[in-house]
Order: structure tokens, then sequence, then C-alpha cells
């Protein structure tokens, strides 16, 4: 991969995940040229690595558009991630070392001096810290299919951090307590323990209006088979 297209990705990407791209915005080539510095081919190029990565849509006839973000997509994240980020902190259980411990450490006393009265420049931060936080023990599974797998997942939620107004769900006290209750379960080598703490974790920083919808929709299912029945 050139330089010049290697430049073009990140930069297009980084605009996707920071919401200067917003969902459903369309991406052309030419103006992305312009404003890159570089030549139409490196665009075409990180945008058929964006369409890989799930992070852009194309048409025909149309063009590329910045994916857009549903309820269901948002649901089906943090299922996937209950179930892969759990399983990963078993193995790591069994398969972490000091320094990825140490990292834990130093992550999360950096989270912990956010708490307190924070604004959207004190909440970017601790989304990035909790997002290093949770790499750190996906690659301290040392399971190159999870770290595959688990790449993908994590861009979602970050591309969501405007569009769902995360902010308004965030417990940075009541998450930092579950990290080091992690960091503890991950250092006493309990898989079970520490899978059963990663998996609580995530459920509980759901947004509240996802856990809402769920309940409305689980509650229509529930009507519709009994009046079937």
């Amino acid at each position: 991969m050139s330089n010049a297209t290697e430049r073009a990705y990140q930069v297009i990407r980084d605009r996707i995940m920071d919401g200067s791209f917003a969902p459903g915005a369309p991406l052309r080539e030419e103006m992305l040229a312009a404003e890159i510095g570089v030549s139409r081919t490196p665009i075409r190029d990180a945008l058929r690595r964006l369409l890989a990565d799930g992070l852009v849509e194309s048409t025909r006839n149309y063009g590329t558009f910045v994916t857009e973000i549903t309820w269901d997509d948002l649901q089906e994240v943090y299922q996937l991630r209950t179930m892969l980020e759990g399983f990963a902190a078993q193995r790591a259980a069994t398969r972490i070392t000091p320094e990825e411990l140490a990292e834990l450490e130093r992550i999360t006393g950096l989270m912990e001096a956010l708490e307190g009265e924070v604004g959207e420049e004190e909440i970017a931060s601790f989304s990035a810290l909790n997002r290093d936080f949770h790499t750190v023990i996906v690659r301290a599974a040392h399971s190159r299919h999870l770290e595959s797998m688990l790449g993908r997942v994590f861009q979602v939620p970050l591309v969501l951090l405007k569009q769902y107004r995360m902010h308004e769900w965030v417990n940075i006290s009541r998450s930092n307590r579950q990290h080091r209750e992690i960091i503890d379960a991950l250092r006493a080598r309990n898989p079970e323990w520490a899978g059963l703490l990663v998996a609580a974790h995530l459920n509980s920083t759901r947004p509240a209006s996802l856990l809402q919808e769920l309940e409305k929709r689980q509650a229509i299912v529930h009507n519709d088979k009994a009046q079937d029945d």
C-alpha cells in the first residue's frame, strides 16, 4: 500500500470516527483528493479499504457514503462485545503479562483522574482511554482471531459518540470501579471471574435508551405470542 493511500485512509477514517463525516454523508473522490492533497487513485483505494471495514457503503450510480448506523446495529454491537470480550477476558486471565497488567493500571489511573464534573472534552478523553483499556484485554488474550473480530466491532461505538450522545449515560465513577474489579480478576488468574465481570460491565454501560427499546420490543414479542396462544 502506498504512503498516499495510507494517509488518505487514516484521514478519512479519523473523520468518520470523530463524527466530522456524519452517517449517510457522501464521500466524493474529487473533494477528498483536493482536501487531503493526493490524487484520486489513493482516495479510491482508501475507500475500498473503508468499505471492507464496514465504515462506508457504495451504491452503483450514486457513489460512496458513510455507513448509516441503526438501533439494531448498535444493539448487535453490544451483544457481540459482551460475548467476545467476555471470552477474551477468560483467555487473558491465564495469559496476561505483568507489562499488560501495568498498562491496565496506568490507563485506569488516567480514567480515574477524569471523575467529577466533566464536559465534552473529558468524555472524549474517557472514551478513548476506555477503548484502550478494552483493547489491552483483547490483546492479552493472545488470539489473532479475537483481535480481528473485535477490531471492527470496536469501531462502531466511536462512530456513534455524537450521534447517540453517549455522554448522557456514561457513569465514569461506576465504570472505573468495574475496571478495578476486572484488573483484580485478571491478576488473580481467575478466568470465570474475569469473563463474568467484563460481560456484566459491558451490559451495565449500554445506553439506557437501548435497554428501554429492548424491553419495549421484548414486550411486543411477548404480547404477540400470548395472542397467538
